[in-house]
Protein backbone atom coordinates (compact mmCIF):
# COMPACT_ATOMS: atom_id res chain seq x y z
CA UNK A 1 0.00 0.00 0.00
CA UNK A 2 1.30 3.42 -0.95
CA UNK A 3 0.53 6.63 0.90
CA UNK A 4 0.27 9.55 -1.48
CA UNK A 5 -0.70 13.21 -1.35
CA UNK A 6 -3.34 14.52 -3.68
CA UNK A 7 -6.89 14.04 -4.77
CA UNK A 8 -8.56 11.22 -6.64
CA UNK A 9 -8.10 10.83 -10.39
CA UNK A 10 -9.98 7.74 -11.46
CA UNK A 11 -9.67 5.72 -14.66
CA UNK A 12 -13.38 6.05 -15.35
CA UNK A 13 -14.36 9.03 -13.22
CA UNK A 14 -12.55 12.14 -12.12
CA UNK A 15 -13.01 13.69 -8.70
CA UNK A 16 -12.08 17.35 -8.90
CA UNK A 17 -11.54 19.05 -5.57
CA UNK A 18 -9.33 21.75 -4.13
CA UNK A 19 -5.59 21.39 -3.86
CA UNK A 20 -4.52 18.89 -1.19
CA UNK A 21 -4.34 20.20 2.34
CA UNK A 22 -1.77 19.10 4.97
CA UNK A 23 -4.36 16.84 6.64
CA UNK A 24 -5.47 15.20 3.38
CA UNK A 25 -3.99 11.72 3.04
CA UNK A 26 -4.31 9.35 0.11
CA UNK A 27 -3.51 5.64 -0.06
CA UNK A 28 -3.35 3.39 -3.11
CA UNK A 29 -3.34 -0.39 -3.29
CA UNK A 30 -4.33 -3.21 -5.61
CA UNK A 31 -7.26 -5.44 -4.73
CA UNK A 32 -10.06 -7.34 -6.45
CA UNK A 33 -8.11 -7.24 -9.67
CA UNK A 34 -8.14 -3.46 -9.88
CA UNK A 35 -6.62 -0.27 -8.48
CA UNK A 36 -8.10 1.12 -5.27
CA UNK A 37 -7.51 4.56 -3.83
CA UNK A 38 -8.66 5.96 -0.51
CA UNK A 39 -8.56 9.71 0.08
CA UNK A 40 -9.14 10.92 3.63
CA UNK A 41 -9.78 14.55 4.58
CA UNK A 42 -9.15 16.28 7.91
CA UNK A 43 -7.68 13.22 9.63
CA UNK A 44 -4.62 12.46 11.71
CA UNK A 45 -1.92 10.23 10.18
CA UNK A 46 -2.59 7.53 12.78
CA UNK A 47 -6.32 7.57 12.15
CA UNK A 48 -5.73 7.40 8.41
CA UNK A 49 -3.22 4.56 8.67
CA UNK A 50 -5.54 2.37 10.74
CA UNK A 51 -8.50 2.96 8.42
CA UNK A 52 -6.48 2.27 5.28
CA UNK A 53 -5.02 -0.97 6.65
CA UNK A 54 -8.45 -2.22 7.67
CA UNK A 55 -9.91 -1.39 4.26
CA UNK A 56 -7.06 -3.04 2.36
CA UNK A 57 -7.33 -6.17 4.50
CA UNK A 58 -11.10 -6.38 4.04
CA UNK A 59 -10.86 -5.97 0.27
CA UNK A 60 -8.09 -8.55 0.03
CA UNK A 61 -10.25 -11.04 1.92
CA UNK A 62 -13.26 -10.34 -0.29
CA UNK A 63 -11.12 -10.70 -3.40
CA UNK A 64 -10.15 -14.15 -2.18
CA UNK A 65 -13.60 -15.39 -1.19
CA UNK A 66 -15.89 -13.62 -3.66
CA UNK A 67 -14.09 -14.66 -6.86
CA UNK A 68 -15.59 -17.70 -8.60
CA UNK A 69 -12.50 -18.92 -10.47
CA UNK A 70 -9.98 -19.34 -7.66
CA UNK A 71 -10.03 -21.26 -4.36
CA UNK A 72 -12.30 -19.51 -1.88
CA UNK A 73 -15.84 -19.48 -0.57
CA UNK A 74 -17.62 -18.62 -3.81
CA UNK A 75 -15.78 -21.35 -5.69
CA UNK A 76 -16.91 -23.82 -3.00
CA UNK A 77 -20.49 -22.58 -3.30
CA UNK A 78 -20.45 -23.05 -7.06
CA UNK A 79 -18.97 -26.52 -6.71
CA UNK A 80 -21.79 -27.50 -4.36
CA UNK A 81 -24.40 -26.12 -6.76
CA UNK A 82 -22.85 -28.03 -9.66
CA UNK A 83 -23.00 -31.25 -7.65
CA UNK A 84 -26.61 -30.67 -6.60
CA UNK A 85 -25.77 -30.37 -2.92
CA UNK A 86 -26.43 -27.77 -0.22
CA UNK A 87 -23.76 -25.58 1.39
CA UNK A 88 -23.56 -22.97 4.16
CA UNK A 89 -22.80 -19.39 3.10
CA UNK A 90 -21.26 -16.63 5.22
CA UNK A 91 -23.67 -13.86 6.23
CA UNK A 92 -22.38 -11.01 4.05
CA UNK A 93 -21.87 -13.14 0.95
CA UNK A 94 -25.35 -14.61 1.39
CA UNK A 95 -26.78 -11.10 1.62
CA UNK A 96 -25.07 -10.05 -1.63
CA UNK A 97 -26.26 -13.16 -3.48
CA UNK A 98 -29.81 -12.68 -2.23
CA UNK A 99 -29.76 -9.04 -3.36
CA UNK A 100 -28.48 -10.19 -6.75
CA UNK A 101 -31.50 -12.48 -7.09
CA UNK A 102 -33.86 -9.65 -6.11
CA UNK A 103 -32.36 -7.30 -8.69
CA UNK A 104 -32.45 -10.04 -11.31
CA UNK A 105 -36.20 -10.33 -10.71
CA UNK A 106 -36.78 -6.56 -10.63
CA UNK A 107 -34.84 -6.03 -13.86
CA UNK A 108 -36.66 -8.86 -15.65
CA UNK A 109 -33.39 -10.74 -15.98
CA UNK A 110 -31.35 -7.91 -17.49
CA UNK A 111 -29.05 -8.29 -14.52
CA UNK A 112 -28.09 -11.90 -13.87
CA UNK A 113 -25.36 -13.00 -11.45
CA UNK A 114 -25.81 -16.69 -12.23
CA UNK A 115 -24.16 -16.78 -15.66
CA UNK A 116 -20.67 -17.93 -14.73
CA UNK A 117 -20.83 -20.81 -17.20
CA UNK A 118 -21.71 -18.39 -20.02
CA UNK A 119 -18.77 -16.23 -18.99
CA UNK A 120 -16.56 -19.32 -19.30
CA UNK A 121 -17.94 -20.13 -22.76
CA UNK A 122 -16.74 -16.72 -23.93
CA UNK A 123 -13.36 -17.07 -22.21
CA UNK A 124 -14.07 -14.04 -20.06
CA UNK A 125 -13.07 -15.87 -16.89
CA UNK A 126 -9.42 -15.72 -18.03
CA UNK A 127 -8.68 -12.63 -20.08
CA UNK A 128 -5.01 -13.63 -20.41
CA UNK A 129 -5.93 -16.65 -22.53
CA UNK A 130 -8.34 -15.74 -25.32
CA UNK A 131 -10.23 -18.58 -27.02
CA UNK A 132 -9.63 -19.35 -30.70
CA UNK A 133 -13.27 -18.88 -31.68
CA UNK A 134 -16.51 -17.57 -30.29
CA UNK A 135 -18.74 -20.19 -28.64
CA UNK A 136 -21.16 -22.02 -30.87
CA UNK A 137 -24.78 -20.96 -31.04
CA UNK A 138 -25.71 -24.49 -30.03
CA UNK A 139 -23.64 -24.36 -26.85
CA UNK A 140 -25.05 -20.95 -25.90
CA UNK A 141 -28.61 -22.04 -26.61
CA UNK A 142 -28.19 -25.25 -24.61
CA UNK A 143 -26.97 -23.34 -21.58
CA UNK A 144 -29.64 -20.63 -21.74
CA UNK A 145 -32.35 -23.26 -22.14
CA UNK A 146 -31.55 -24.31 -18.57
CA UNK A 147 -32.37 -20.76 -17.41
CA UNK A 148 -29.39 -20.21 -15.11
CA UNK A 149 -29.76 -17.35 -12.65
CA UNK A 150 -29.57 -16.39 -9.00
CA UNK A 151 -33.36 -16.67 -8.87
CA UNK A 152 -32.96 -20.44 -9.20
CA UNK A 153 -31.21 -20.63 -5.84
CA UNK A 154 -33.00 -22.21 -2.88
CA UNK A 155 -32.26 -20.97 0.63
CA UNK A 156 -32.66 -22.84 3.88
CA UNK A 157 -31.48 -20.33 6.47
CA UNK A 158 -27.87 -19.65 5.54
CA UNK A 159 -27.59 -22.81 3.42
CA UNK A 160 -28.07 -22.64 -0.33
CA UNK A 161 -28.73 -25.08 -3.14
CA UNK A 162 -30.16 -24.63 -6.62
CA UNK A 163 -32.99 -25.84 -8.79
CA UNK A 164 -30.47 -26.06 -11.63
CA UNK A 165 -26.85 -27.22 -11.71
CA UNK A 166 -26.32 -24.75 -14.60
CA UNK A 167 -26.18 -21.85 -12.12
CA UNK A 168 -22.69 -20.54 -11.47
CA UNK A 169 -22.56 -17.41 -9.33
CA UNK A 170 -20.42 -14.60 -10.73
CA UNK A 171 -20.64 -11.35 -8.75
CA UNK A 172 -18.70 -9.27 -11.27
CA UNK A 173 -21.63 -6.92 -11.85
CA UNK A 174 -22.41 -6.29 -8.19
CA UNK A 175 -19.35 -6.98 -6.03
CA UNK A 176 -17.69 -3.58 -6.34
CA UNK A 177 -20.88 -1.84 -5.30
CA UNK A 178 -21.33 -4.12 -2.31
CA UNK A 179 -17.74 -3.56 -1.24
CA UNK A 180 -18.08 0.20 -1.57
CA UNK A 181 -21.03 0.00 0.81
CA UNK A 182 -18.92 -2.09 3.18
CA UNK A 183 -15.94 0.23 2.85
CA UNK A 184 -17.99 3.26 3.82
CA UNK A 185 -19.39 1.43 6.85
CA UNK A 186 -15.87 0.45 7.90
CA UNK A 187 -14.58 4.02 7.62
CA UNK A 188 -17.47 5.41 9.59
CA UNK A 189 -16.79 2.87 12.34
CA UNK A 190 -13.29 4.38 12.53
CA UNK A 191 -14.67 7.89 12.95
CA UNK A 192 -13.87 8.97 9.40
CA UNK A 193 -16.30 11.70 8.39
CA UNK A 194 -14.86 12.90 5.07
CA UNK A 195 -13.42 10.48 2.52
CA UNK A 196 -13.62 9.11 -1.00
CA UNK A 197 -13.15 5.45 -1.92
CA UNK A 198 -12.30 4.83 -5.57
CA UNK A 199 -12.68 1.13 -6.36
CA UNK A 200 -11.65 0.51 -9.94
CA UNK A 201 -13.21 3.75 -11.15
CA UNK A 202 -16.39 3.62 -9.08
CA UNK A 203 -16.56 6.23 -6.33
CA UNK A 204 -18.30 6.56 -2.99
CA UNK A 205 -18.20 9.80 -1.01
CA UNK A 206 -18.45 10.38 2.74
CA UNK A 207 -19.01 13.92 3.91
CA UNK A 208 -17.40 16.80 2.04
CA UNK A 209 -14.13 17.80 0.44
CA UNK A 210 -12.83 20.90 2.18
CA UNK A 211 -16.31 21.89 3.37
CA UNK A 212 -17.98 21.47 0.00
CA UNK A 213 -19.35 18.62 -2.04
CA UNK A 214 -16.96 16.46 -4.01
CA UNK A 215 -17.13 17.27 -7.71
CA UNK A 216 -17.06 14.11 -9.80
CA UNK A 217 -16.47 14.06 -13.53
CA UNK A 218 -17.98 11.53 -15.90
CA UNK A 219 -15.46 10.45 -18.49
CA UNK A 220 -16.15 10.15 -22.18
CA UNK A 221 -15.80 6.47 -23.15
CA UNK A 222 -12.45 5.66 -24.83
CA UNK A 223 -11.13 9.13 -23.90
CA UNK A 224 -9.62 10.74 -20.84
CA UNK A 225 -11.71 13.90 -21.05
CA UNK A 226 -14.80 14.33 -18.85
CA UNK A 227 -18.04 15.11 -20.62
CA UNK A 228 -19.69 16.53 -17.52
CA UNK A 229 -19.40 17.00 -13.76
CA UNK A 230 -21.78 16.59 -10.87
CA UNK A 231 -21.52 17.42 -7.19
CA UNK A 232 -21.85 14.25 -5.11
CA UNK A 233 -23.70 14.34 -1.81
CA UNK A 234 -22.39 12.51 1.24
CA UNK A 235 -23.18 8.81 0.99
CA UNK A 236 -23.64 8.80 -2.77
CA UNK A 237 -21.90 6.36 -5.10
CA UNK A 238 -21.18 7.01 -8.76
CA UNK A 239 -20.81 3.84 -10.81
CA UNK A 240 -19.99 3.60 -14.50
CA UNK A 241 -20.27 0.38 -16.47
CA UNK A 242 -18.80 0.35 -19.97
CA UNK A 243 -18.21 -2.01 -22.86
CA UNK A 244 -14.61 -0.79 -23.07
CA UNK A 245 -13.55 -1.79 -19.53
CA UNK A 246 -12.88 -5.52 -19.90
CA UNK A 247 -12.99 -7.58 -23.04
CA UNK A 248 -11.68 -10.63 -24.83
CA UNK A 249 -10.16 -10.58 -28.32
CA UNK A 250 -11.20 -13.45 -30.57
CA UNK A 251 -9.79 -13.33 -34.07
CA UNK A 252 -9.75 -9.69 -35.11
CA UNK A 253 -12.73 -8.68 -32.97
CA UNK A 254 -13.05 -7.43 -29.42
CA UNK A 255 -15.95 -8.70 -27.29
CA UNK A 256 -17.03 -6.92 -24.11
CA UNK A 257 -17.36 -8.73 -20.78
CA UNK A 258 -20.99 -7.62 -20.40
CA UNK A 259 -23.19 -10.43 -21.69
CA UNK A 260 -26.88 -10.24 -22.56
CA UNK A 261 -28.62 -12.98 -20.54
CA UNK A 262 -31.35 -13.34 -23.16
CA UNK A 263 -29.12 -13.82 -26.21
CA UNK A 264 -25.93 -15.08 -24.58
CA UNK A 265 -23.86 -12.64 -26.63
CA UNK A 266 -21.87 -9.57 -25.60
CA UNK A 267 -23.70 -6.23 -25.53
CA UNK A 268 -23.09 -4.05 -28.59
CA UNK A 269 -25.83 -1.40 -28.50
CA UNK A 270 -24.64 0.43 -25.36
CA UNK A 271 -21.25 2.02 -24.71
CA UNK A 272 -21.60 3.06 -21.07
CA UNK A 273 -24.03 3.68 -18.24
CA UNK A 274 -23.47 5.88 -15.19
CA UNK A 275 -25.72 5.57 -12.13
CA UNK A 276 -25.73 7.70 -8.96
CA UNK A 277 -27.36 6.25 -5.85
CA UNK A 278 -26.90 5.99 -2.08
CA UNK A 279 -27.09 2.18 -2.37
CA UNK A 280 -23.78 1.34 -4.06
CA UNK A 281 -24.70 -2.32 -4.57
CA UNK A 282 -27.88 -1.32 -6.38
CA UNK A 283 -26.06 1.31 -8.45
CA UNK A 284 -23.53 -1.28 -9.62
CA UNK A 285 -26.13 -3.88 -10.59
CA UNK A 286 -28.43 -1.26 -12.15
CA UNK A 287 -25.64 0.03 -14.39
CA UNK A 288 -25.07 -3.52 -15.66
CA UNK A 289 -28.80 -4.08 -16.21
CA UNK A 290 -29.08 -0.84 -18.20
CA UNK A 291 -26.06 -1.79 -20.31
CA UNK A 292 -27.99 -4.89 -21.30
CA UNK A 293 -31.40 -3.23 -21.66
CA UNK A 294 -30.04 -0.35 -23.70
CA UNK A 295 -31.79 2.85 -24.68
CA UNK A 296 -35.08 1.11 -25.46
CA UNK A 297 -35.44 -0.11 -21.87
CA UNK A 298 -33.74 2.80 -20.11
CA UNK A 299 -36.94 4.37 -18.77
CA UNK A 300 -38.46 1.07 -17.70
CA UNK A 301 -35.35 -0.09 -15.87
CA UNK A 302 -34.91 3.24 -14.07
CA UNK A 303 -38.49 2.94 -12.85
CA UNK A 304 -38.24 -0.75 -11.93
CA UNK A 305 -34.99 -0.28 -9.99
CA UNK A 306 -35.92 3.09 -8.44
CA UNK A 307 -33.06 4.96 -10.10
CA UNK A 308 -33.42 8.75 -10.27
CA UNK A 309 -29.96 9.61 -11.60
CA UNK A 310 -28.69 7.75 -14.65
CA UNK A 311 -26.92 8.46 -17.93
CA UNK A 312 -26.71 6.01 -20.85
CA UNK A 313 -24.57 6.49 -23.95
CA UNK A 314 -25.55 4.26 -26.82
CA UNK A 315 -23.44 2.92 -29.67
CA UNK A 316 -24.35 5.85 -31.94
CA UNK A 317 -23.04 8.32 -29.37
CA UNK A 318 -26.44 9.56 -28.23
CA UNK A 319 -26.98 10.31 -24.55
CA UNK A 320 -30.07 9.29 -22.63
CA UNK A 321 -30.55 10.89 -19.20
CA UNK A 322 -33.13 10.80 -16.48
CA UNK A 323 -34.52 14.23 -15.78
CA UNK A 324 -32.91 14.10 -12.33
CA UNK A 325 -29.49 13.40 -13.82
CA UNK A 326 -29.78 16.16 -16.40
CA UNK A 327 -30.60 18.65 -13.65
CA UNK A 328 -27.41 17.73 -11.78
CA UNK A 329 -24.91 17.53 -14.64
CA UNK A 330 -22.66 20.43 -15.56
CA UNK A 331 -21.37 19.85 -19.06
CA UNK A 332 -17.76 20.75 -19.66
CA UNK A 333 -16.99 24.14 -21.14
CA UNK A 334 -13.22 24.04 -21.47
CA UNK A 335 -11.02 23.74 -24.56
CA UNK A 336 -12.34 20.29 -25.36
CA UNK A 337 -15.76 21.69 -26.16
CA UNK A 338 -16.18 24.17 -28.97
CA UNK A 339 -18.42 27.20 -28.79
CA UNK A 340 -20.71 25.60 -31.36
CA UNK A 341 -20.98 22.48 -29.21
CA UNK A 342 -21.85 24.51 -26.12
CA UNK A 343 -24.55 26.32 -28.08
CA UNK A 344 -25.88 23.02 -29.38
CA UNK A 345 -26.01 21.61 -25.87
CA UNK A 346 -27.97 24.63 -24.72
CA UNK A 347 -30.43 24.43 -27.60
CA UNK A 348 -31.35 20.76 -27.11
CA UNK A 349 -30.99 20.36 -23.35
CA UNK A 350 -34.71 20.86 -22.71
CA UNK A 351 -35.94 18.39 -25.30
CA UNK A 352 -38.13 15.80 -23.62
CA UNK A 353 -38.85 12.47 -25.26
CA UNK A 354 -41.72 10.05 -24.90
CA UNK A 355 -41.74 8.40 -21.50
CA UNK A 356 -41.24 11.49 -19.40
CA UNK A 357 -38.03 10.47 -17.66
CA UNK A 358 -35.58 10.48 -20.57
CA UNK A 359 -33.68 13.39 -22.02
CA UNK A 360 -31.67 12.90 -25.18
CA UNK A 361 -28.64 14.84 -26.36
CA UNK A 362 -27.69 14.09 -29.94
CA UNK A 363 -24.32 12.80 -30.98
CA UNK A 364 -23.03 16.28 -31.82
CA UNK A 365 -22.96 16.85 -28.07
CA UNK A 366 -20.80 13.82 -27.52
CA UNK A 367 -18.62 12.72 -30.39
CA UNK A 368 -16.35 15.80 -30.52
CA UNK A 369 -15.08 14.84 -27.08
CA UNK A 370 -13.44 11.79 -28.63
CA UNK A 371 -11.15 13.98 -30.73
Amino acid sequence: MRRLPGYVLSLALFCAACSPQPNDIRYEFFALGTDVSLTLYAVTPQQASVAAELLESYYADAGHHWYPWAPGELQSINAAIASGSKIAVSARLADVIRRAAEIEAASNGRFNAGLGLLTELWGLDDLSNSPDAIPSYADIAALLAQQPGARRLLWDGNRVSSESTSVKIDLGGIAKGALLDDGIALLRQQGINNAIINLGGDLTVIGNVHERRARVGIRAPTADSPIAFLDAASGETIVTSGNYERFVEIGDRRYTHILDPSSGFPVTHTVSVTVVHEDALLADAAATAMMVGGADEFDALCKALDIDYALLIDASGDMHLTSGMRARLHFVSDGHVTRRLRERLHSISDRRLTGGTRERLHSIAYKPLFN
